[in-house]
This record gives structure tokens, sequence and C-alpha cells, in this order.
């Protein structure tokens, strides 16, 4: 769905200018965006939960990405992103419990044109079960669960075990860093070490 949003320079501070979503992909045009990365705990240990995109989205679509991602608004502040949570997986969340991380940065070439984004990183521990989810499915094709060890040392040309989670069945799968929306920062690694200090009861410094 198209929208309108504030429109930033390359340093992240706002230019006063507004465009369509598709404009600024087009165009090449700075903007935000909010992540929150949820991670939980079960039986099997620690672990990070992964969203594959729609086959009908615009940019990326039916690959892995960040647990929850969503365009900023015109006149929205990075928590209002908490709408993004309740949307595309059912959940409802107090802004605090959010863990921030940082702003990140990123540019990359799309088939729409380029995209320029500033990402506003947060981190949620939650115990829902990935399968009791409720996706939406216009956004969220499944849900991932990856054992943190997994994605902590998940490395190109590795691979790593995980559990698919769509439509109340699951399958094991094999997944490698190419399924995954490219990125040149590391940044499944780094999340995963995020959380790793989260849960040694440590407080995770900024990434960004």
């Amino acid at each position: 769905m198209d929208e309108k949003i504030d429109i930033l320079d390359e340093r992240g501070r706002f230019t006063g200018e507004v465009a369509w979503k598709s404009e600024a992909h087009r165009l090449g045009l700075w903007h935000r965006c909010f992540h929150c990365w949820i991670f939980g705990s079960d039986s099997a240990g620690p672990y990070l939960i992964l969203q594959r995109r729609a086959a009908a989205k615009s940019t990326w679509p039916g690959y892995l990405d960040v647990t929850v991602a969503g365009h900023l608004a015109v006149g929205e502040e990075p928590l209002d992103g908490l709408r993004e949570i309740e949307e595309e997986l059912g959940l409802r969340v107090d802004p605090d419990r959010l863990i921030p991380l940082g702003t990140r940065r990123v540019e990359q070439e799309i088939p729409a044109g380029r995209d320029r984004e500033f990402h506003d990183v947060y981190l949620l521990h939650d115990a829902t079960p990935p399968r009791d989810l409720r996706l939406q499915r216009e956004e969220v094709a499944s849900v991932v669960r990856i054992g943190l060890e997994a994605a902590e040392g998940l490395r190109p040309g590795g691979s790593a075990p995980a559990e698919e989670f769509a439509d109340g069945r699951s399958r094991s799968i094999t997944l490698s860093l190419s399924d995954f929306v490219p990125n040149d920062d590391d940044y499944l690694a780094r999340v995963a070490g995020a959380v790793r200090v989260t849960l040694s009861g440590g407080r995770p410094r900024r990434l960004f």
C-alpha cells in the first residue's frame, strides 16, 4: 500500500518535504522505517523470529527479513511503528518493552529504483510461540524460527536449520544468507549478538 512519508537528507535530518513511498523508492529519496526483531526461548533454547515477505510485496518478495518492519508515515515517530507489530503479527506491545539498538542507514538497488532508508531498530522479547502468531497475509507469508546459536553463526556459503510456520502448519527448512533481503553489514549476526547480551542480563550497546 502506498502512503505519504517524510523525506530526509543523507544525514537523517528532516527536509520538510513529503512524497509517496513509491516515489521515494523510484527517486532514491531518504526516508525512515521501523524495524523490530522478536526473540524468545522454548524447550529447544533461545531463538529469533524471521519474517518471510509476502509474494505480492513490491520489494524482495519471498525473502526472509526482520521480524516486523514498516515505513513511518508523515509526522510519525519511531515508536508509532508499534502498530506494525499488531498489524503483521497480531501482538499488542507496550513501548516500554522495546530495547533500542540504534538507527541503521541502508542504501540498495531495488527493481523500482533505489531504496535509501534509515531504520530505527529495536529488540522485543515475547513468549508467544511462533505458530500462534496471527499473520497479515498481505504482508507476511510465514514466520521462521531460527535458533540463536545458528543465527549467530550463519555466514556466506553456510546454512542453518530452521522451522517455518504458516496456516497452522510447520515444516523444517534449511536456510542460507541468500534467502535474506541482501545486506552488507552482518545484520542478522549483529542482532543475534545483542539478543545474547540481553539474555545474559546485560543491556546491549547500540549497534548502529
